[in-house]
C-alpha cells in the first residue's frame, strides 16, 4: 500500500461508533511503524482533515469544509436539488439522491418531507449494499465485471439479499431491473416505507447516481403506483437531460475560437 494510500485509510478507522482514536490506536491499525502513523497525524492536523482533543483525535473541520463546497457548487447536486424539492411537494413525500465509491453507497441530498416515517439513511450516511431499490438499480446499471466483483467481494451480504443467490441468478435479475428502467422494495431499508428508485446515467449508460422517492408502505397500497413510477422516471429524465446540456455546453465553451482569416489590403 502507498503512503497515500495509508495516509487516506485513516479516515476508514472513523464511523458512527467510533468518533475518537488516540494516537496509538491509528498506529495499531493502520499496521505501520510509530513514527511513521505519527507523521500521517500530523500531518492531517496541519491541514485540518483531524483533529486533536485531549490527546485524542476526531475528523477535523477541512471536512466539513469541503462539504460545504460539495453542497454549494456540486453540479449534480445544482441540478437534481430544486427537481427534488418540487418532487418531495408534489407527491408530499422524502427523496433522496445517492452515489457511490467503492463498495459503498452513500446519500448525497435528501429532501425531507414531515408526514413521511422516519428514513434512516439521509445525507453522509452508508447505506446497506445488496438491500433496496437503490442499490439494486445502481448495480443493475453497472458494467458486468464491476457487478461481479461486487458479488464475489460481499458474499454475507448476497445471502440476505432478494436477490439471486448464485451469479447466475443475480445477473438474470440485474438485468430485469435495467431492462425496466427502475427498482422498487419495501421494508429493506427502512421496515415502514417503500422505495422507487430510477437511476442517473452518464452518457455510456452506467449509474452516477439514483433518484429514490420514499413512500410509506401504507399509503404506497392505495395508490397509483403506475403514476408514482413515471414521475420518479420523469424526474431522473429531466435531470440526465440537464446534465447532458451543461456537459455539452461546458465543451463548447471549451473549444478554441476560430482563426480569423487576414484580410489581404492591396
Amino acid at each position: 500500500m502507498s503512503s497515500i494510500s495509508k495516509v487516506l485509510s485513516i479516515f476508514d478507522l472513523f464511523d458512527e461508533t467510533t468518533a475518537v482514536l488516540t494516537a496509538e490506536e491509528i498506529v495499531a491499525k493502520l499496521g505501520c511503524s510509530r513514527p511513521q502513523g505519527y507523521r500521517y497525524i500530523r500531518e492531517l492536523c496541519t491541514t485540518g482533515f483531524l483533529a486533536r482533543l485531549s490527546g485524542s483525535y476526531s475528523l477535523g473541520p477541512r471536512i466539513i469544509e469541503l462539504d460545504y463546497f460539495v453542497r454549494m457548487a456540486d453540479p449534480l447536486l445544482r441540478i437534481a436539488e430544486p427537481l427534488m424539492r418540487d418532487l418531495r411537494d408534489k407527491i408530499a413525500c422524502d427523496v433522496t439522491l445517492v452515489e457511490m465509491y467503492g463498495d459503498h453507497l452513500i446519500g448525497v441530498h435528501h429532501e425531507r418531507c414531515v408526514d413521511t416515517h422516519l428514513v434512516g439513511y439521509g445525507r453522509g450516511r452508508p447505506m446497506p449494499i445488496f438491500r433496496g431499490s437503490t442499490y439494486k438499480v445502481l448495480i443493475a446499471n453497472l458494467p458486468v465485471a464491476r457487478q461481479k466483483q461486487l458479488f464475489l467481494r460481499h458474499p454475507e451480504e448476497v445471502k440476505t439479499s432478494t436477490l439471486g443467490k448464485t451469479w447466475d441468478e443475480m445477473r438474470a435479475d440485474l438485468r430485469k431491473i435495467r431492462k425496466a428502467g427502475y427498482s422498487i422494495s419495501g421494508g429493506e431499508v427502512d421496515p415502514h416505507n417503500v422505495g422507487i428508485a430510477v437511476p442517473i446515467l452518464d452518457e455510456a449508460g452506467v449509474s452516477v447516481a439514483v433518484l429514490t422517492l420514499i413512500v410509506p408502505a401504507v399509503r404506497y397500497k392505495t395508490s397509483n403506483q403506475e403514476m408514482l413510477i413515471e414521475i420518479v422516471r420523469d424526474v431522473a429524465a429531466d435531470i440526465n437531460r440537464q446534465i447532458r446540456y451543461q456537459s455539452e455546453r461546458s465543451k463548447h465553451l471549451q473549444q478554441p475560437a476560430p482563426a480569423k482569416k487576414s484580410v489581404r489590403v492591396r
